[in-house]
């Protein structure tokens, strides 16, 4: 007889974790990132695509319209995501303005996105616990938190899920020929485009891997045809829908300026410890990522790995995805944020892809007891740091109170939390911390803002008018300002008009006709003023005007009445309106010549 060698038996620990890596990778980013289901908003985009945008993401049949315009709504940005919209008003039919259902939503397509990369790396090749080892790091790492707390890296996530499932199904296509993964690789590609313009690398990607592992068929051929349609129509529909910022804030001068970008990420993944929420460029980290970055090579010389194709499937995966992140430099980055951490989630997936190639077997293996622990420390460091992470996202002031200390120099950090300051109608704070925006920079927005202090907290409409007049004279004239400033025009010749100062009130509300000439009551108005101030017949060609604009403007024909009642003696004209006036549910007291 021989005696067989038994194997020595697994710690129960380790013998749960190989029965449950799905669980984990379930409940392990769950406990992490619960805390954010209590964040608010922080008033970085997501006020304006959740709270100012209710009105459009409120009505499912609206859904339409989000194919036709900018990330935002408003067409005045570069970013085509409709796909980020949609999301966004599926969540507002649940919860409205209520920020923990779309923290929540978050937090659920993160999931969703680890166990779908833990999936994609064992079709890749990679050895079951090499993968789970690998992805539950990336579940829990500070970086891809950013995209977890922040809710406009909405589109990141969608485009992180859709992608992996592009790829995913694109493989299974190429091995079984079935055409349900044909299918679902289109639609899968369709959904991430539409989520966010980097996705456009995907049938790149897909096509170095075949190449790399020699899968290239006739009918692999199929897998390219749909995206090239998809992303046809993708483009016709995002030429027609966003603002063209100009070459200066877009295009190869913006690369050059990103260029510490993939070195920033790089050095930020080894060290992820005290991550501001809107970074800068960092000298110290720029050059700790080049290291890096040369570094990686000479590990994969030494390495001797018999992955290749896959480091090479890595690194292009990780360069090609960042690369469309750096084609916009906006004029506001040197007094603001430079990058945000949330646009490498989907590429770190690339730089997973590069390490795990890297590493040995023998190093990621979960029977051996040494390696447990140490690997469980490396998880429970990297959670707790994402948990402090969070913290910084808890609301709009500790956000931006976050962002300050990291970098006081940024004039821009201060305007963001004055703004939010504003949204609550705090206008104390908002002019506080408008002030030492502009003591770093005199930036017509923080002008402008000041103007509105004056305006809507003050009252102070001389005052007002100054800074509105310096702002406008230094080209700050945006849709949103404008209307503003029309409103205070309006409303300050008002003002002017009650207490007698006819000419004062003739002269701005002239402004705000000259900034909104379309407006009837605007028109009215300045032909009401310009008859207190005795020019009675230039008051009448307002009114004329007033009822071209809006003929249903009953008092224009009251005023009308009055004015050929009192002024001529066209007896014609006087009992027109009149009549007029009465036809819209007007009572005249006056009895007609």
């Amino acid at each position: 007889m021989t005696n067989k060698q038994s194997r020595p038996e697994l710690h129960p620990a380790v013998t749960f974790i190989k029965k449950h890596y799905y669980l984990l990778l379930i409940v392990i980013p769950l406990v992490v990132f619960s805390a954010s289901l209590r964040n608010g908003f922080v008033y970085l985009d997501d006020d304006i695509l959740v709270l100012d945008n209710q009105a459009k993401i409120t009505h499912l049949k609206d859904l339409g319209n989000i194919f036709h315009s900018d990330a935002f709504l408003n067409n005045t940005s570069p970013y085509y995501r409709p796909m980020l919209n949609v999301s966004l008003m599926l969540d507002a039919q649940v919860a409205g303005t209520s920020p923990g259902f779309y923290h929540f939503m978050s937090l659920l397509l993160h999931i969703l996105c680890c166990l779908g990369l833990f999936w994609l790396l064992q079709l890749l090749g990679l050895r079951r616990e090499k993968s789970f080892a690998g992805v539950l790091i990336f579940a829990v790492h500070p970086v891809v938190a950013s995209a977890v707390f922040w809710i406009p890296a909405r589109g990141d996530l969608l485009a992180a899920l859709f992608g992996i499932l592009f790829l995913a199904s694109g493989i299974r296509f190429s091995q079984s020929r079935k055409p349900a993964w044909l299918i679902l690789s289109v639609f899968a590609f369709s959904i991430a485009l539409f989520s966010k313009e980097s996705a456009v690398v995907l049938p790149f990607l897909l096509g170095l891997y075949l190449l790399l592992t020699r899968q290239v068929r006739w009918q692999s051929l199929l897998l390219f045809c749909g995206p090239v349609l998809v992303t046809a129509g993708w483009f016709y529909l995002r030429s027609i829908s966003v603002r063209n910022i100009g070459a200066e804030q877009m295009g190869f001068a913006s690369i050059i300026k990103n260029l510490p970008f993939p070195f920033e990420i790089l050095s930020r993944f080894f060290v992820p410890f005290f991550l501001p929420v809107v970074p800068v460029f960092s000298v110290l980290f720029t050059l700790a990522g080049i290291v890096v970055f040369l570094s990686i090579p000479v590990w994969f010389i030494f390495s001797k790995t018999r992955s290749g194709n896959l480091f090479l499937f890595g690194t292009f995966w990780f360069l090609a995805f960042l690369l469309p992140n750096m084609f916009v430099w906006l004029v506001t980055s040197p007094d603001s944020y430079e990058y945000l951490v949330h646009r490498a989630y989907f590429p770190l997936a690339g730089l997973l892809v590069m390490i795990l190639a890297l590493v040995p077997d023998r190093i990621v293996n979960v029977g051996d007891r040494r390696v447990t622990v140490v690997f469980a420390i490396l998880i429970l460091v990297l959670s707790v740091a994402s948990v402090a992470q969070g913290m910084k996202y808890r609301d709009a002031p500790s956000f931006w109170n976050s962002a300050i200390r990291d970098n006081p120099s940024r004039a821009w950090y201060y305007h963001f939390l004055g703004r939010y300051y504003f949204k609550q109608q705090d206008y104390v704070n908002f002019e506080h911390y408008t002030r030492l925006a502009i003591a770093r920079k005199a930036d017509p927005r923080f002008l402008y803002n000041l103007g509105l202090v004056s305006f809507l907290g003050k009252k102070e409409y001389d005052t007002a008018n100054v800074y509105f007049l310096r702002a406008r004279a230094m080209g700050f004239n945006e849709p949103e300002a404008n209307k503003n400033y029309f409103d205070f025009c309006v409303e300050s010749a008002r003002n002017y008009f009650e207490k007698g100062e006819y000419r004062k009130a003739v002269d701005r509300c002239m402004t705000g006709v000259q900034v909104n000439p379309t407006n009837a009551i605007a028109t009215y108005n300045l032909g009401l003023y310009l008859a207190y101030a005795g020019e009675t017949k230039s008051a009448a060609t307002w009114w004329y005007r007033t009822l071209l604009l809006d003929p249903q403007l009953k008092e224009t024909y009251l005023s009308l009445y009055y004015y050929y009642l009192n002024n001529t003696t066209l007896s014609d004209s006087v009992s027109y309106y009149a009549g007029e006036y009465r036809k819209r549910g007007g009572v005249l007291e006056t009895p007609v010549k």
